[in-house]
């Protein structure tokens, strides 16, 4: 535990502090380059950033509709939307679109560099300043647009693609796998008696 607080202690005293934050999201840019410049040149491999989901088993769908149909509806939508929105930025930092990345990668780097630039107060005041104002008459139809903006470059960022595996009940077992699984049984009970 003391060598830990060692390791962290130079950042508060030195007054380092300020450039934590810029410095990890530099690190995020440059691995997003990197990883993007690794994919292009086919050295990640065809399994990497691939995401596999294996079925459920089949279940009596009236008793769940009975139970729980609207806590599970909503609950399921939010998960869906929740891992939606994890593999749209899976997409975005393993470069699944390459220029979304280099965008993303571009907009992370800015940010560290006027952070490391401009002192850390004066850029929150800033962003407290634009919080309190973006509702004003002014600056309100700006606003709308950039979100707009936002909202519409965020539809176009595709999920990361998804392989389902179906899934495998005992009555898929070849007759092989059930004979072995019947001989093992039958050698146990054996050493039983």
């Amino acid at each position: 535990m003391r060598i830990q607080f060692l390791n962290i202690g130079p950042i508060f005293r030195i007054n380092l502090l300020p450039y934590v934050f810029p410095t990890t999201l530099m690190i995020v840019g440059f691995g997003m380059l990197l990883l993007k410049g690794l994919k292009e040149q086919g050295r990640l491999g065809r399994s990497f950033g691939k995401v596999t989901i294996r079925d459920q088993p089949p279940s009596n769908t009236i008793q769940k509709i009975i139970a729980v149909k609207e806590a599970m509806h909503d609950v399921e939508n939010y998960l869906q939307n929740l891992n939606v929105t994890l593999l749209k930025i899976r997409t975005i930092i393993l470069s699944g679109q390459p220029q979304v990345t280099t965008e993303v990668a571009l907009v992370l780097l800015g940010s560290a560099t006027i952070l490391l630039l401009v002192p850390f107060k004066y850029v929150l005041g800033f962003v407290i300043l634009d919080l309190f104002t973006r509702e004003l008459d002014f600056r309100r139809e700006m606003a709308m647009r950039f979100i707009r903006f936002l909202k519409e470059r965020w539809d176009t960022v595709p999920a990361a693609p998804v392989a389902v595996i179906p899934y495998e009940s005992d009555d898929s077992w070849s007759v092989d796998q059930r004979k072995e699984i019947n001989d093992k049984k039958s050698e146990r009970t054996q050493k039983q008696y």
